[in-house]
């Protein structure tokens, strides 16, 4: 009833997998049966019903209407999608905190940038989408976004979000107004450490403290960059 393909295609650590099963089905067969039932999903899928009176049933898969078991293997397949994308959710938790290009390719009703990341992972590159609410970009900058426009983004946060009661989706949202933008768009450019952003009044000014000089290039790049002008003070 469950191929090996299913089980694989997932990319879970395989007693993740048994347990994903497990659940599925139990929670399954409880419903339709309106009785505790139990599952054990190593080797041989093993079912045990507890009857209201009388003693425990071991179930045989033979036995279960085709129907029933249809709806079991989606409800394991549900069961397994939910845990990968809890899986890619905790692994892109390492992008939180970091600054990356994107293109802007859809502006929502209320104005939320849905954007598309390209980020150059170890093994290969990847591609993501994002979401900039409307609170999170500059006043001076909201209404004038194109479509395909490419801005840098802080990955504020990365969460897994609900759609319909069940985890559909891994969910990043971004920032063009954090005050940490600023040194770190001058940090990725210069690859200089302990680069601060003291104050940031967004499409405003910001004022940078650096411990070493900072190319004049580069400091006009981050500011064209953020249409804003970027002061910076040497602190050693």
């Amino acid at each position: 009833m469950l191929s090996a393909d299913l089980l694989h295609k997932y990319g879970l650590p395989e007693d993740e997998i048994v347990d994903a099963v497990e659940c599925a089905v139990a929670k399954t067969l409880t419903a339709a049966f309106q009785r505790t039932v139990t599952v054990r999903a190593e080797g041989e899928l093993e079912i045990i019903a507890y009857p209201k009176l009388g003693h425990p049933v071991e179930m045989q898969l033979k036995d279960i209407p085709k129907k029933l078991r249809r709806h079991i293997i989606h409800s394991v397949e549900a069961e397994l999608q939910k845990r990968q994308i809890l899986l890619e959710a905790k692994k892109l938790q390492e992008l939180q905190g970091r600054v990356f290009c994107g293109a802007v390719g859809r502006i929502g009703s209320r104005g939320t940038l849905h954007v598309t990341l390209e980020i150059d992972d170890l093994l290969k590159p990847l591609i993501l989408f994002g979401e900039c609410p409307l609170r999170y970009q500059p006043p001076h900058e909201r209404s004038r976004y194109r479509i395909g426009e490419q801005r840098s983004f802080l990955v504020t946060s990365v969460r897994p979000v609900m759609v319909g009661g069940d985890i559909a989706k891994v969910r990043l949202i971004l920032n063009r107004t954090s005050r940490v933008l600023p040194a770190l768009l001058l940090q990725d450019l210069t690859g200089i450490a302990g680069i601060k952003c003291r104050r940031r009044i967004a499409g405003g000014f910001s004022e940078v403290v650096t411990p070493v000089r900072i190319p004049k290039k580069s400091i006009n790049t981050v500011g064209k960059e953020l249409r804003e002008h970027v002061q910076v003070l040497i602190a050693p």
